[in-house]
């Protein structure tokens, strides 16, 4: 059997589609699952062993408008595929399959286009995004963990960056990764706040502070270059070499964005998610319960199996929670679990 998934979304939808993956190959391990992702996305999911090719749909880029929608249709005509399974929520997706004639397409019922399915899933607002993409494989077993798979190249950088910093993962030594931006600014705490946080940190020269962030990140005003145990990994590193850099660290911590969703995929560390528009009760909170949500100046201990019995509801003062979360509340989260 030949299994596309398509799902052409930021890059934490993306992380949280891997258990999706596996489960996939686990109904089906003689199936060949191909992945049909936007480029950015292209390294987080590489080296997955469950997939046999990544297939890139450069929507805003080189495939932007009809020329490059075609180029992407002709290709999945080619590869003839079975079954196709498709997490992302917008028609062009779902036009793809439909055009490409793949016999058996699902989705999700909240989808512009969903009439065009095969087999419509209820979207439950009430899950986590996980369990909303296993539905599509009507799968209710046990949890299927996040994985991302880095390589030994992958490890060696990140552990001679951290050498040359000082830190070489004794007892003593904590690493703390903060992760400041993300794609949808009104998601990210104020980044005075972060810059607060970290010079409390840096005080104790056993933390070792990692500046996370993409090089579009790097304009973040956080300059630190004087100071030995804070590391700027900014703009210096793939998504897999972060999920390498990741599996060393003691705590990361960050907003509602895939730095969050990319920690949940590894044992080692605590994860502490600052929300302020995602709000966690839309079911994208960590997928791990090595985790804690700061909200509104409010807190959920181990979200993934403690639901609040209050709801935030969608209404129009959406974007105005994060800046009111202060930094004392952050810190002490930090060294309470550190």
């Amino acid at each position: 059997m030949k299994i596309l998934v398509i799902h052409t979304a930021f890059i934490g939808d993306i992380v949280l589609s891997t258990p999706l993956i596996q489960r996939l190959k686990d109904m089906y391990p003689e199936s060949e699952i191909d992945y049909l992702t936007l480029p950015s996305n292209q390294s987080v999911i590489s080296n997955n062993p469950n997939l046999n090719e990544i297939l890139l749909y450069d929507k805003k880029g080189k495939d932007k408008g009809v020329k490059g929608f075609l180029r992407v249709l002709k290709i999945l005509k080619q590869k003839k595929y079975d079954y196709a399974v498709i997490p992302h929520r917008f028609i062009k997706s779902i036009l793809l399959a439909k055009l490409a004639k793949i016999p058996n397409i699902v989705g999700f019922d909240v989808a512009t286009g969903s009439f065009l399915l095969n087999k419509k899933v209820h979207y439950d607002m009430k899950k986590h995004e996980v369990e909303r993409l296993l539905d599509l494989v009507e799968y209710k077993g046990e949890k299927i963990p996040i994985r991302i798979y880095p390589v030994k190249e992958n490890f060696i950088k990140i552990d001679k960056i951290l050498k040359n910093h000082g830190y070489f993962g004794n007892e003593r030594q904590k690493l703390i990764l903060v992760a400041p931006g993300s794609q949808r600014a009104e998601k990210m705490w104020p980044i005075e706040k972060y810059r607060k946080v970290i010079e409390r940190l840096k005080k104790n020269k056993n933390y070792f502070i990692g500046i996370t962030g993409s090089k579009v990140e790097k304009e973040l005003p956080l300059n630190f270059e004087n100071d030995k145990n804070v590391i700027d990994f900014r703009g210096k590193i793939n998504l897999v070499e972060f999920g390498a850099l990741i599996s060393r660290a003691d705590i990361v911590v960050g907003n509602d964005s895939s730095p969050i969703h990319i920690a949940s995929g590894f044992e080692k560390p605590f994860i502490i998610g600052i929300f302020g528009p995602g709000k966690r009760s839309l079911g994208f909170f960590p997928w791990t319960e090595k985790s804690n949500v700061i909200e509104d100046n409010e807190f959920y201990e181990n979200n993934i199996v403690k639901i609040p019995e209050r709801q935030h509801k969608y209404r129009k003062d959406y974007y105005k929670g994060i800046p009111l979360i202060d930094v004392d509340r952050v810190y002490d989260e930090i060294i309470k679990h550190i």
